[in-house]
């Protein structure tokens, strides 16, 4: 306790070391321990249910089409749970939002249906009530619904009280008789109905729209667990080869499945804290090597009095001790706080809700504080003890360690800007792509209505609301469709088109789909390229007639070789529905993505009814968001049980399309600001040392006739040498990291010269700015008192 409390007065005698140390060794270390909180919760902890590792995804698949893994048929699920030997329970579900009508206000809810035992694959004891039983979940049985935790504490304010109570959907009560807790789920889910499919859909094979789950058995594992249902699904291709012949089984770690394309963002910007984090240790590294060399005339009197070397570097070691304890301490407390802002920036990563400081963060806080009183205490004392005990001829060594260390940070920092320009050019790429659809002064919305409710009557209220629409004031056009585009909903089915023999399995196409009206078009202003637009949206559901479809260009000129398909039938292959007259030819539509290169897609233009909760859209002379008020009146004079939901403008929705993109650009940008700044920071203290301790040097030089603006000359050329072998290095190492960032860009090289460029140039301007203090500094110098100078 002695020697510690020496040390800490040997700190307090150094206030601004100390606070400076602390301080950089807080803040690294609060946002690297932030952002492993994170990559701990979201990669590397299990999900949160019991014997997670046996919880698995699974799809159809059909090896021979151009879309392999689709989604699975309800009748198939059947089959496959009860022939399966790898699994002890196979379970669905499908998203469908519903409008609650019990409370005083319709409420529009994100609902679930999900098929038999369902909950129980996941195994996760609801917080209150119970889930689903047998009678339940069949065709015909009672009507009963699960809440989560959110809504529960939305609704019922947490009261025990909403067990029994009942929401009304679609006319029909549905008794709540349990509710899940948060981490249940990362979706956005309200309530979680049974699906109760009826004996018809139980018998249509191809109808493909739910997402499975299953629970495999005790030491099962996913390839054994793959074959077992391929075993199962060859013999239903022998027994129904007309529609499952071909068809597999796609088995997936649900793990792998929930963290989907935020691993690799992930994973960035984890290794640009880490880099961030290696240079700030090795800032605080020279700085402890500049207090080092101050102290030397100390540890020269302790050693002549009879201190071994190792004694000293224990005693300063004591120091660093508390150094990294207090900025550990300091840097944990602070994430708790980033935490927080980290779950708000990265919301849209499933279970980042869920993180926080755990077991293994605190072990990783402790490694990484290890780590770096390695780095920048024990290292800096050992060879400053060795100079020391050595005598001061040897200093050229601490110089060489200490330029290392800043040309080593000035080469991270090279890597960091580097990799933000490569990030920011290819954001800058994605938002100036040609989608194909002019989002300007367009409002969409939701009007909520469920697939079991009336279809004609929804489509009357359909027909109804658009020409209601068209007929307001400064509206020019309005329609609806299915999906919006570049939103990432893909839709693949096939199709047989009359005349047009296909490579595919069967003669059939594999393209895009989505169902709209010709307003729908015309308000996205997508352009006509051939033929004329789908007639006019109208309520005859239940009318069997060939329907009007539109293709796109990159469909004709894939499938059709550029020839004429105005007039042609068109059909879609094992799905039912009827057929379809293609009557047009548009432009191409960017539907996938904003990054995703346009492909084949047929739009189909369905009477109203037929897609109950699609996407309204609607294009206005000015801002269209003075339009809301008036659609809610409208919507509410037609049907005031009708909930009026995801009011905004298509610029809102194409930009949260970018939000990934944008969110790593911009980190990483912040990132390798803090980088150069850091780096040109311990640039600024290396020359500021160099200057203190060449004051004679200069002063003879000047003694000998050299002028300031040679000394100036001489801390510019030796800090030039540094700055050139950091940039160096940097472009070195920016060869491996251009590898890694490959599946992040888009349109953009991984070694994009401009981006290069740009790292350089902002680590040449960081440079030349840690350069101009100790240059004017070496030129101001005195001759006559730097003569004198020790």
């Amino acid at each position: 306790m002695t020697s510690l409390a020496q040390a800490s007065r040997a700190l307090l005698r150094r206030r601004a070391f100390t606070l400076a140390t602390i301080l950089i060794l807080s803040a690294g270390i609060a946002v690297t321990t932030t952002m492993f909180s994170i990559v701990n919760g979201v990669l590397l902890r299990p999900l949160p249910y019991p014997d997670a590792a046996q919880l698995v995804t699974v799809y159809e698949s059909s090896p021979g089409q151009r879309e392999r893994v689709s989604l699975l048929a309800p009748v198939r699920l059947d089959e496959w749970n009860r022939q399966t030997r790898a699994f002890s329970s196979l379970s669905g579900s499908y998203t469908e939002n519903v409008t609650d009508t019990s409370g005083a206000e319709p409420e529009r809810l994100d609902g679930r249906r999900v098929m038999p035992r369902f909950f129980d694959v996941f195994g996760m004891r609801p917080l209150l009530g119970r889930t689903f039983v047998p009678e339940e979940e069949r065709f015909g049985g009672s009507t009963a619904a699960v809440i989560s935790e959110g809504f529960w504490t939305r609704r019922f304010a947490r009261s025990p009280g909403a067990i029994g109570a009942r929401l009304i959907v679609g006319g029909t009560g549905y008794t709540i008789v349990g509710v899940m807790p948060g981490t249940f789920t990362a979706a956005a889910t309200d309530v979680w109905i049974p699906a109760q499919l009826a004996g018809e859909m139980m018998r249509i094979r191809a109808a493909r729209f739910l997402v499975g789950v299953g629970r495999m058995k005790a030491g099962i594992t996913i390839p054994e667990a793959q074959d077992d249902l391929a075993r199962v699904q060859a013999a239903l291709g022998a027994q129904y080869p007309e529609t499952d012949k071909g068809w597999s089984a796609d088995v997936r770690d649900m793990k792998q499945i929930r963290v989907g394309d935020h691993r690799r963002p992930l994973v960035l910007v984890f290794g640009a804290v880490a880099i961030l984090f290696a240079i700030a240790v090795a800032n605080v590294a020279g700085l402890m090597l500049v207090q080092l060399h101050r102290r030397a005339s100390e540890f020269a009197i302790r050693a002549a009095i009879g201190a071994s070397r190792w004694r000293i570097v224990r005693a300063v070691m004591e120091e660093v001790l508390l150094l990294t304890l207090a900025g550990a301490a300091a840097g944990v407390g602070l994430s708790y706080w980033l935490s927080g802002i980290a779950a708000a920036a990265f919301s849209a990563i499933p279970g980042i809700a869920e993180t926080g400081i755990d077991i293994r963060v605190l072990g990783f806080v402790a490694v990484v504080t290890v780590a770096a009183t390695a780095v920048f205490g024990l290292l800096p004392a050992l060879f400053a003890t060795r100079v020391t005990m050595a005598g001061r001829g040897d200093t050229g060594r601490r110089h060489r360690l200490q330029a290392g260390i800043v040309v080593a940070q000035l080469a991270l920092g090279v890597v960091l800007a580097g990799s933000a320009g490569l990030l920011l050019r290819s954001y800058g790429a994605m938002t100036g792509v040609e989608t194909g659809f002019d989002p300007a002064r367009v409002l969409t919305f939701h009007v909520g209505a469920a697939w079991d409710e009336d279809r004609a009557r929804i489509g009357q209220l359909q027909v109804r609301l658009l020409s209601e629409l068209e007929r307001l004031p400064g509206v020019r056009a309005a329609g609806y469709a299915n999906f919006l585009p570049a939103t990432g909903a893909t839709l693949r089915l096939q199709v047989v088109v009359q005349g047009l023999a296909s490579q595919e399995r069967g003669g059939a196409f594999t393209s895009g789909s989505r169902t709209v009206t010709a307003g729908y078009l015309k308000a996205l202003s997508v352009p006509l390229v051939a033929g004329q637009w789908c007639a006019d949206v109208r309520a005859d559901f239940h009318t069997q007639r060939v329907r009007d479809a539109m293709v796109n260009r990159s469909f004709v000129e894939r499938f059709a070789a550029g020839q004429n398909v105005i007039g042609r039938r068109l059909e879609f292959s094992q799905q039912g529905g009827g057929a379809f007259q293609i009557t047009g030819v548009i432009g191409d539509v960017r539907e996938d993505g904003p990054a995703a290169p346009p492909v084949p897609y047929v739009y189909i233009c369905l009477p109203a009814g037929s897609w109950p909760d699609p996407q309204y859209v609607v294009r206005s002379d000015g801002d269209p968001r003075a339009l809301a008020g008036a659609i809610r009146g409208l919507v509410k004079s037609l049907d005031a049980s009708r909930p009026v939901f995801g009011l905004k403008p298509l610029t809102e929705v194409m930009d949260a399309a970018l939000d990934q993109p944008r969110l790593n650009a911009t980190a990483l940008a912040t990132f390798a600001a803090a980088a150069l700044g850091l780096a040109a920071l311990g640039l600024y203290g290396l020359l500021m040392l160099l200057v203190a301790q060449r004051r004679r040097e200069l002063g003879v030089r000047l003694a000998l006739g050299a002028s300031p603006r040679d000394l100036a000359r001489v801390v510019i050329a030796g800090a030039g040498r540094l700055v050139g072998a950091g940039i160096a290095a940097g472009l070195v190492l920016m060869l491996a990291a251009g590898r890694l960032l490959r599946t992040l860009l888009f349109g953009v090289a991984p070694y994009d010269p401009r981006a290069l460029l740009w790292s350089v140039a902002a680590l040449a301007f960081v440079a030349l700015a840690a350069i101009v203090v100790p240059a004017r500094l070496a030129a101001r110098t005195n001759a006559m008192e730097a003569m004198k100078a020790p």
